[in-house]
């Protein structure tokens, strides 16, 4: 089966230093590299995004790029999108493209949601009977009826995201890229988009993903690719990937933690949370939780030097973005005193008595008054059993442990 995107050997310079560099200079140094026969050399220097990444992406296929910032995942999606183009090597795309890399990218701010629709419609090569066709199903799926008539300007990011996403993916692209912007927005959507991805791959449609929260990598894609300073450090099935990047990661921590740098006494940056699982009664991260059974929360962090007191707060939110529950350490009791080093914080409940459901912890780490974030994290999806069967989840929030009592009254 042919490849729908193929990447040879590619890379990828930005010349540093331009913004001090003369038109004249600029065309000398071009006229000099021509007649050696070469690339000019950068007057300031260069930063290579990529160097000599090659990759193939199949029909049906979905692929993640991972990585730190600054690895090149971004380069590489601006590369398909024809945004920007490669200093060496070739890339093919064979099918039409739907990219979602930027926050409000294709639309135009004056413009109402329905003119921004037809106008992105258009930009991927369908007619205006093709849009009209698919028109109610993109207002349906991103829920901002009594918003279609205003201008864009005035949604907000999650809005934006709503959109955006409607339009990419109910126009059935044949490769579909998607970068960072399910991060913003509720839950809810997040969960429907996701569905809405599985259910376009289903149908053949090809997915270059890149997101930093691993359960959305691990629940949208089969194959993935790490990324290091514009080099493929690793490519494979998504768990090995995963793990790969993971043990780097854990890697990059503990050096930075034997050879701190001078982060000015700011709290902030100084702490890493690496990872929070919500576990069942033995201990056990397999997303599945009874409402009337424990569950915990675990914190693992990274201290890269110490901070000394500190709170942490752990909020249990509904997958449509209810907040159900916050405990802190500070209000509990449980004062924290945070050196340098890794450490874990758990907070267990007993029993969990949440209402049957989805749901996800969100935690935060603060100064000693509260009043200064230190680092932030969420855990992925965990599902919630009613006591009793055949109850409609996200009915309640609560379903508290009970008691019940009957008598009859005498004498009435």
């Amino acid at each position: 089966m042919p490849a729908v995107v193929t990447f040879s050997h590619v890379s990828k310079r930005y010349q540093l230093g331009l913004a001090r560099t003369s038109v004249t200079g600029l065309a000398k140094g071009w006229l000099r590299a021509a007649w050696r026969g070469g690339l000019p050399q950068a007057v300031d220097g260069s930063y290579w995004a990529l160097k000599d990444v090659s990759f193939e992406l199949q029909r049906g296929q979905s692929l993640a790029l991972l990585g730190p910032n600054g690895a090149g995942k971004s380069t590489i999606l601006k590369l398909l999108a024809r945004i920007t183009q490669p200093t060496s090597g070739a890339l093919e795309v064979a099918g039409r493209l739907a990219a979602l890399i930027e926050l409000g990218a294709g639309f135009h701010p004056d413009l109402t949601g329905r003119e921004n629709v037809y106008l992105n419609g258009m930009l991927l090569g369908l007619r205006r009977q093709e849009i009209e066709a698919r028109f109610d199903e993109i207002v349906a799926f991103s829920e901002l009826e009594p918003f279609i008539d205003t201008p864009i300007k005035r949604y907000s990011s999650g809005m934006t995201v709503r959109l955006g996403f409607a339009v990419a993916s109910c126009l059935e692209p044949e490769i579909l890229l998607v970068d960072e912007v399910l991060a913003v927005g509720d839950a809810a959507f997040r969960q429907k988009c996701v569905r809405r991805i599985k259910a376009l791959l289903d149908g053949g449609t090809s997915l270059i993903f890149v997101s930093h929260d691993m359960g959305l990598v691990k629940a949208v894609c089969d194959t993935a690719i790490y990324l290091e300073a514009g080099t493929i450090q690793h490519a494979g099935p998504v768990a090995d990937v995963i793990e790969t990047y993971n043990t780097a990661l854990d890697r990059r921590r503990a050096e930075r933690v034997e050879r701190p740098g001078d982060d000015g006494g700011a709290a902030e940056g100084v702490l890493e949370i690496t990872g929070v699982a919500v576990l069942d009664e033995a201990g056990h991260p397999d997303g599945h939780l009874s409402a009337d059974r424990p569950a915990e929360v675990r914190v693992r962090y990274v201290a890269y030097r110490g901070i000394g007191p500190a709170h942490v707060i752990v909020r249990l939110q509904r997958s449509d973005g209810v907040s159900c529950c916050v405990v802190r350490t500070v209000a509990d009791g449980a004062p924290l005193n945070i050196e340098a080093g890794p450490g874990t914080v758990s907070v267990v409940f007993e029993p969990l008595q949440l209402y049957g459901g989805t749901y996800y912890a969100v935690v935060w780490v603060t100064d000693a008054d509260g009043a200064s974030g230190i680092a932030r994290a969420t855990s992925e999806w965990f599902e919630v059993k009613n006591r009793t069967a055949g109850l409609d989840a996200g009915d309640a929030v609560f379903e508290p442990a009970r008691r019940w009592t009957h008598h009859k009254d005498v004498g009435r």
